[in-house]
């Protein structure tokens, strides 16, 4: 048994008012290909099929063309949602897509879907746990105190007996820590305010393979069988240095499987180039690499140059963002502010804010209003910064937002 582990779609995503959606595409015919050619008898997407909780319709159609693509192939396709994605518009139809192979989940009903692939001797149980949160999880155990991220998926892997014969494979789209060691991240995922919405790793002992989606870099946790897949494509110059690949995995019946990463190569990459004008205009640097690619350019001339944006353009069509080696500073701060921001509990944030604002400290009584409606809007915020809502931000304009 062998399938393909794939995440982070984020179909329809901007960087930069550049639509990525091309990119996309050609990157997901690259997975069609690998897939082809390894013939795996399943394909995982671990969330965050689109950008978007309402996707553009042209998201939706390669989407479309992906899924149907797979079933030509006869290959099974297994999805969940993830935080970008809205789980009732993920599961319309999904009863129907099951005839032909494509096991959809979005909204969490209790436990995770269990999906059966393969031949008896060469079989895998497959676990679908779209992302949760604790407020979707305590309707479901009224009896069970669940107050964190954490206590959310202990108290569903509880509740969940697993084959001893068969292998067991879960796919999750959660912010996963090691005995609290945060996985690398990158800047195009969301900043979590309190850090908070972290699991740890050892809900996941009992499973042969954990896929995992949410972080954007590839990587693995603890064991190479607990394992983000990363996203197909970078989205963020944070994650210029780092290769992507998608996840070959063989199960060895209940024994470590053996994991395979398969390289993926962008259409157009996106690249940091540092250096003065006249020598990033130069031939020797312009034939180097594909002037095509997405570029944060950093010109280091210590004189002042004359539109360097326009002349760069002229050679660099798709340049994202041009920095002076002057600003670099400023930008390291903006990074370490944001640092700061992210151990902050959202009611702290915003009760700074307020008194930013009016000059005055937020009053005990209008903290407890604020409280309430963070409680009413995201289902499980408290003083103690026991769990928390994403923030989310506009669409890419620079590398720094989260998005």
């Amino acid at each position: 048994m062998k399938f393909l582990h794939i995440s982070d779609l984020h179909l329809g995503k901007q960087l930069a008012e550049y639509s990525l959606l091309d990119d996309q595409r050609y990157i997901l015919r690259q997975i069609l290909d690998i897939a082809a050619e390894r013939q795996p008898d399943a394909v995982i997407v671990a969330g965050d099929l689109y950008d978007k909780p309402v996707p553009p319709a042209e998201a939706v159609t390669v989407l479309d063309w992906f899924i149907t693509s797979l079933t030509e192939m006869q290959i099974p396709l297994l999805m969940i949602s993830g935080n970008h994605d809205s789980p009732e518009r993920l599961d319309f139809g999904s009863g129907l897509f099951e005839e032909k192979g494509v096991y959809l989940v979005g909204q969490f009903n209790g436990a995770p879907k269990k999906v059966t692939l393969g031949e008896p001797g060469d079989q895998a149980d497959f676990y679908l746990l779209p992302f949760i949160r604790p407020g979707n999880v305590r309707p479901f155990f009224p009896d069970e105190e669940i107050k964190s991220y954490d206590d959310a998926m202990r108290c569903i892997m509880e509740n969940l007996t697993l084959s001893k014969d068969v292998p067991s494979v879960l796919v999750a789209h959660q912010f996963v820590t090691a005995g609290g060691v945060s996985p690398e991240r990158s800047e195009s995922e969301i900043i979590s305010l309190g850090g908070t919405d972290n699991v740890d790793v050892s809900n996941f002992i009992a499973f042969q393979y954990v896929a995992l989606g949410h972080i954007h870099r590839p990587q693995r946790l603890t064991r190479d069988s607990v394992r983000y897949a990363g996203s197909p494509l970078k989205y963020s110059f944070s994650e210029a240095e780092y290769d992507k690949s998608v996840v070959l995995v063989t199960l060895n019946r209940m024994e470590e499987p053996t994991v395979e990463l398969i390289p993926l190569e962008p259409v157009r990459d996106l690249r940091r180039i540092r250096g003065p004008l006249e020598k990033l205009l130069s031939d020797e640097v312009v034939s180097a690499s594909n002037r095509e690619d997405y570029l944060h350019v950093t010109v280091t001339d210590t004189e002042p140059v004359a539109d360097p944006l326009y002349r760069l353009r002229q050679v660099y069509p798709n340049i994202m963002r041009l920095a002076f080696a002057s600003s670099m500073e400023e930008e390291q701060v903006t990074v370490s502010a944001s640092e700061v921001v992210e151990r902050r509990t959202p009611p702290q944030l915003f009760a700074e804010f307020y008194s930013q604002m009016q000059g005055e400290p937020l009053s005990e009584e209008d903290g407890k209003l604020v409280l309430r409606l963070m409680e009413k809007i995201w289902g499980n915020i408290s003083d103690r910064s026991e769990t928390t809502e994403e923030q989310t931000g506009g669409e890419g304009g620079s590398e720094d937002e989260t998005d």
